[in-house]
């Protein structure tokens, strides 16, 4: 059914590169790359915390919210000063307290559950590090929101991961959450307002979703005359 829709379409959308290219192999033909993105820019954030660590995806299984816990234990027990904000509610929820509990870190780990945009948006701005660890995903729009409140994201090894991360210079892609390199930590944190800067100019650049939109409406009108 997908290759007869994909064969089908004068157009189609992908929101990686990736995702492109398989579309490709199924027998699409024409492809517009462009993740669902953000309306705007965010504010510049003034005060980052060293070592705050923010994630917002959901407690599911899918998003393996484990390795979160998992990959922040590992910073946390050579790092003092580390928090989590864990937010978002989901079926792991339960599992993830006790799993807390057991590391001793039940302290420095705050569940807060669903917030709404401004909520969300204060403490993107507080936090120095993003953890999205999933298994399966395309271009995520946290990780894009993130990215554009100058968070160095923490990321799990996925090709669409890649095309948002070079590995150790505007962020990390963690295969292992139990060997996490806090050196590169170290080194990325040296460096947060450049990977910032370069990181919010990428958004700018490449994820706000009204330009996106305008060439792909652009296109279907040429494609109408043709």
């Amino acid at each position: 059914m997908t290759q007869r829709v994909l064969r089908a379409c004068a157009l189609a959308t992908s929101d990686s590169a990736h995702m492109a290219r398989r579309m490709h192999e199924l027998g699409a033909r024409e492809v517009m790359t462009f993740p669902f993105g953000l309306d705007a820019l965010p504010a510049e954030p003034q005060h980052k915390q060293p070592w705050l660590f923010f994630s917002n995806r959901g407690l599911e299984p899918l998003y393996r919210p484990e390795r979160v816990l998992a990959l922040f234990a590992e910073v946390a027990r050579q790092r003092p000063a580390a928090r989590l904000v864990l937010a978002n509610d989901g079926s792991c929820l339960a599992t993830l307290r006790a799993q807390a509990a057991e590391l001793g870190l039940a302290e420095r780990i705050d569940f807060i559950g669903r917030v709404d945009a401004a909520a969300q948006s204060q403490h993107y701005a507080a936090a120095q590090w993003y953890l999205s660890q999933p298994a399966s995903d395309s271009t995520s729009v946290s990780v894009l929101e993130a990215m554009a409140h100058g968070c160095i994201p923490l990321l799990s090894d996925l090709p669409a991961n890649r095309e948002l991360v070079r590995d150790g210079d505007n962020g990390l892609i963690v295969g292992d959450v139990g060997a996490i390199d806090l050196a590169a930590l170290e080194r990325l944190l040296g460096r947060a307002a450049q990977v910032a800067s370069s990181n919010r100019d990428w958004v700018a650049q490449h994820a706000l979703f009204a330009p996106a939109v305008a060439k792909f409406v652009d296109r279907l009108r040429e494609i109408d005359r043709a």
